[in-house]
């Protein structure tokens, strides 16, 4: 998997500036008289050997993750949380060093999912909130759907049709934004105990790390017109997170 692969290369490339730096502070430490400077140094060195762990223990837990899929609750909340704590450096990292941030961001919701599946989280069909983008709706269409989705007149051209289908089929709040700030109040109007996201890269990392608390499996949109216009989803892997979660 090529996100698997950037993902790892990322970090790999902070183990390595972190181990150089830990290494120079800690010569630059031992090597000067000046006390003062020699413990501002070594003080300087715990930070960098502490962050050096905490991503040889992402490596360590990811691979584990990837391959068996089967992480104690302890390992889990250690990953879960330890790489929403260095989220922001990765992203800067990867541009850094020229490697696609969408692949990171990819990983990022990928390994979300998978710690989500670890839990046996089942909850009410009212429970639910699928929150999808306003680009998944055809752009020619005059029927608008961000206020409410039943405004869909199911004509086919793009895949509203069949989210409503299952939005039948399963009972299930479905919502559309056209942004972070109408997601937000749709989640505060709704007040889930899950949801499951529609969208790019970008913002299914960003929704996801907002989220703090509220379990999110993110399902990535397809673009085959380019960024936020007519966009689809895959109904098969929609529906197998709406399963998941409620338990059918």
């Amino acid at each position: 998997m090529n996100e698997e692969k950037s993902y790892i290369k990322v970090l790999l490339y902070i183990m390595l500036a972190t181990l150089f730096i830990l290494i120079l502070s800690l010569w630059i430490g031992f090597s000067e008289n000046i006390t003062l400077v020699k413990i501002s140094m070594l003080i300087f060195g715990s930070i960098f050997l502490f962050i050096l762990i905490s991503v040889l223990t992402i490596i360590i837990l990811s691979k584990k993750l990837f391959q068996n899929n089967n992480l104690s609750n302890i390992q889990a909340k250690i990953l879960y949380y330890s790489i929403s704590f260095f989220y922001p450096l990765l992203i800067f990292t990867a541009k850094v060093t020229k490697v696609d941030k969408n692949k990171i961001r990819l990983m990022y919701t990928n390994i979300n999912n998978l710690l989500i599946k670890t839990k046996n989280i089942k909850i009410k069909k009212e429970n639910l909130l699928i929150l999808l983008p306003h680009c998944i709706q055809n752009s020619k269409c005059q029927f608008k759907i961000t206020n409410d989705i039943n405004n869909c007149r199911k004509c086919g051209k793009c895949d509203v049709d069949e989210i409503l289908r299952l939005k039948e089929k399963y009972d299930i709040n479905v919502v559309v934004a056209t942004g972070g700030t109408l997601a937000r109040k749709w989640i505060m109007d709704v007040k889930p105990k899950a949801i499951v996201a529609v969208a790019c890269e970008r913002d299914l990392s960003s929704g996801i790390s907002d989220m703090k608390g509220l379990p999110v499996l993110g399902v990535l949109n397809d673009r085959p017109n380019g960024p936020c216009i007519d966009t689809r989803v895959s109904i098969d892997k929609l529906e197998e997170a709406i399963k998941f979660f409620i338990g059918e």
